[in-house]
């Protein structure tokens, strides 16, 4: 057993949303992610969309939360690690977790549109 292990459910629910604060208060694009994910469900409520777009809308946003956090770990490992040293495997770690969260946003717009722009228009 690791010595790090949480004792109990609740203080593994309270270190979960202890990272989520993290990530919410230290990276912008994750505030803006959350942003952009409460705008899509107020629209999906004022659009009155399907309980399966609905389901697809929350797929899509735990999609891009969850590539969010993943590049955010990457970062802070790759910066500990390396700490103000350059290296080109930093540089490409970063890039590429940059780039899945680049792809899943894309993915999360062009599926809004989908579901969205037909309301809309």
């Amino acid at each position: 057993m690791s010595k790090y292990k949480a004792k109990t459910v609740f203080h593994s629910f309270k270190y979960a949303f202890h990272g989520i604060f993290v990530a919410l208060k230290s990276q912008r694009n994750v505030r803006i992610d959350f942003f952009a994910s409460l705008a899509a469900l107020f629209l999906g409520f004022y659009l009155h969309i399907s309980p399966i777009e609905f389901c697809i809308i929350l797929l899509v946003i735990s999609l891009v939360i969850t590539a969010e956090f993943l590049n955010t770990i990457v970062e802070f490992i790759v910066d500990a690690y390396f700490g103000n040293e350059y290296s080109i495997l930093a540089k490409m770690s970063k890039d590429i977790a940059a780039g899945m969260v680049l792809i899943s946003a894309i993915i999360s717009l062009v599926i809004g549109g989908i579901i969205f722009l037909p309301k809309v228009l």
